[in-house]
């Protein structure tokens, strides 16, 4: 999936489930599994509900709304917007030896590819549900569409920044050890 802990939380949150809950029982960093549940919430897979003061978490097996679509997009675009404008600002993302990416470059490849894989989620979980005959196949083509273009911009961006053919190489290279589903021309 995406972060290492989305394929946990969906397992655990069959039946609803307390955030300390779902913390302890995956283990690791209580920040990133409360982003991925935040995540997840956003793209559809958790519902969430009050319990008192706090906030139970269920895998949501029904389809998204079109305004939870539009609304799951505005975050995107606004994830999207920051990376490029991170993108804009630095002037290279490999170290000083022109052979490993720097440690910024790292992180904004890593909420890419994060971004990316949610996007992708999403495109799989419309395929499914027009499979099941719950969205029509129009309305599946044009979220689709809209995700696709939401990934090939940011994909573009990046590259049209650093066309150099080892920075191209290095980007490929991370993205590939990461099993991104990118394309790219090397020239």
């Amino acid at each position: 999936m995406t972060t290492k802990y989305d394929d946990k939380i969906l397992a655990l949150t069959d039946n609803w489930k307390f955030t300390n809950d779902i913390v302890r029982k995956i283990g690791g960093d209580k920040s990133a599994i409360i982003e991925a549940l935040k995540m997840l919430k956003i793209i559809g897979y958790l519902q969430i509900k009050p319990d008192k003061n706090k906030i139970v978490y269920k895998k949501n097996d029904q389809i998204q709304s079109e305004f939870n679509f539009l609304m799951m997009m505005d975050f995107f675009e606004s994830n999207q917007k920051m990376a490029i404008n991170f993108i804009n600002q630095i002037p290279t993302l490999m170290k000083s030896d022109e052979i490993r990416l720097r440690e910024k470059s790292l992180d904004l490849l890593e909420r890419i590819q994060n971004d990316v894989d949610r996007a992708y989620l999403v495109i799989i979980r419309n395929n499914y549900h027009e499979q099941l005959g719950l969205l029509s196949s129009q309305i599946v083509q044009e979220r689709n569409k809209k995700l696709d273009v939401y990934i090939k911009k940011i994909v573009d961006v990046i590259l049209d920044k650093y066309p150099q053919k080892h920075i191209r190489s290095a980007i490929q290279k991370y993205f590939q050890n990461n099993n991104a589903k990118f394309e790219f021309k090397i020239s």
